[in-house]
């Protein structure tokens, strides 16, 4: 049995050496940056160990309390699962020796509270040795919810409750308080098995789109940046005309929808740059249409920034956006098996938005038409995809003549 309390009091004090060097820097800096620091200190022990004391001061004490109780239980927990459930030791002494490794862990904490006290005595404070104990037992009652046991239901709700009666009550309310905490730890019942949480197989959902965020990155920032523009543009047209009805709608379906495609293409154009379309991703267990629905998800999640923008100048163009996004997803995702081959990048895929977009603007029927043609446009990226030759070589595009290495020179 002392064995295994020294275990998990080890334990506890690793743990609080880890939240010691956060909290107390946030502490120090939140106190040095005040203009009086000594002020501020002697202020904190006033409304901790006055009489009575602030209940702001012991509202931040009791989130404290309970916060740091609640950071490193499952911490603990994950190594309860192990070999130490071999040893000769009840479920009750486990859990109390978890619960006491709890509340060294907000050692930071107990710290704070002998420093203040000696603040208080030197301003002529007593500190009373009520308010010593009901923080006592704050700390005890916090370490008790925070445990990971089976019926952690009734015994959570009755550690907080003794704990918060014991801070915020009346001083004859301690008894009580201390009563509930010991009734928690009655009914809390074995420590359950927490499972450690399944790690995230490389080759599990959503593999491309993972791939695809590494490549681009913070890149993704430029797309933006373009794709911003036709919207101020949009909106300083609409600012300095008055446009009413259809005619500040197309407008707006107009600028959203270039919008859209300059960001598709600048970051696609990236995408098949950082991560190009790999001809020995065939000899994957994958279809030619998984791979195409990915870099066209990858490409029309990218989007929803813009069109929140989009719907904060006009709702209903927004919806018209959205309608027209597979249709230019497709067409961008197509369009990115190509530019390896190009020395144009991805200007043929503009042509066909500026197309689309003006279209849509003009005529706004036209989006049924999109919509029907947005299966045959991701049929045609997946026919671009299943062309792609595995012993493909594509020689880069400088000038070779320069280059004494090529040898094409």
């Amino acid at each position: 049995m002392k064995a295994i309390l020294l275990f998990h009091l080890r334990v506890g004090v690793r743990l609080a050496l880890q939240s010691f060097t956060p909290l107390f820097s946030a502490i120090v800096a939140l106190i040095t940056l005040n203009m009086y620091p000594a002020a501020m200190v002697a202020m904190i022990a006033r409304d901790l160990f006055g009489s009575p004391p602030s209940t702001n001061m012991l509202v931040l004490v009791a989130a404290l309390a309970l916060a740091l109780p609640a950071w490193a239980a499952p911490r603990m927990a994950h190594g309860l699962n192990g070999w130490i459930r071999h040893l000769p030791v009840s479920s009750s002494v486990n859990r109390r020796g978890l619960a006491l490794a709890l509340i060294v862990v907000q050692s930071p904490l107990v710290t704070a509270f002998g420093i203040l006290g000696f603040v208080a005595r030197v301003q002529g404070i007593a500190v009373l040795r009520p308010i010593l104990f009901r923080l006592a037992l704050l700390l005890i009652g916090a370490a008790f919810a925070a445990v990971p046991a089976k019926n952690r239901a009734a015994s959570g709700v009755l550690s907080i409750a003794g704990a918060l009666l014991a801070l915020f009550g009346r001083p004859w309310m301690t008894m009580p308080a201390l009563i509930l905490i010991l009734a928690a730890d009655a009914c809390s019942g074995p420590i359950r098995e927490i499972r450690a949480r399944e790690p995230w197989r490389a080759a599990a959902s959503l593999f491309g789109f993972r791939i695809a965020w590494r490549a681009v990155g913070w890149r993704i920032f430029a797309p933006y940046v373009i794709a911003v523009l036709p919207l101020g543009v949009t909106a300083l047209f609409i600012d300095n005309n008055d446009l009413t009805g259809e005619l500040l709608a197309g407008t707006v379906r107009f600028g959203g929808s270039m919008a859209i495609v300059l960001f598709l293409s600048a970051l696609s154009e990236k995408l098949s740059v950082r991560r190009p379309v790999w001809p020995w991703a065939r000899s994957l267990p994958w279809p030619s249409l998984r791979r195409v629905l990915e870099d066209a998800f990858f490409l029309a999640v990218h989007t929803v920034p813009l069109v929140v923008l989009i719907s904060l100048i006009h709702a209903r163009s927004a919806i018209a956006v959205l309608l027209l996004l597979p249709l230019l997803a497709s067409r961008a995702t197509a369009h990115m098996r190509r530019i390896p081959g190009r020395r144009t990048g991805n200007g043929a895929f503009v042509l066909e938005g500026f197309f689309a977009s003006a279209m849509i603007a003009l005529l706004p029927w036209t989006l049924l038409l999109a919509l029907a043609a947005a299966p045959v446009a991701l049929l045609s990226a997946r026919n671009q995809d299943s062309r792609q030759k595995v012993t493909r070589w594509l020689e880069m595009h400088h000038d070779a003549g320069g280059d004494s290495l090529s040898w094409s020179a």
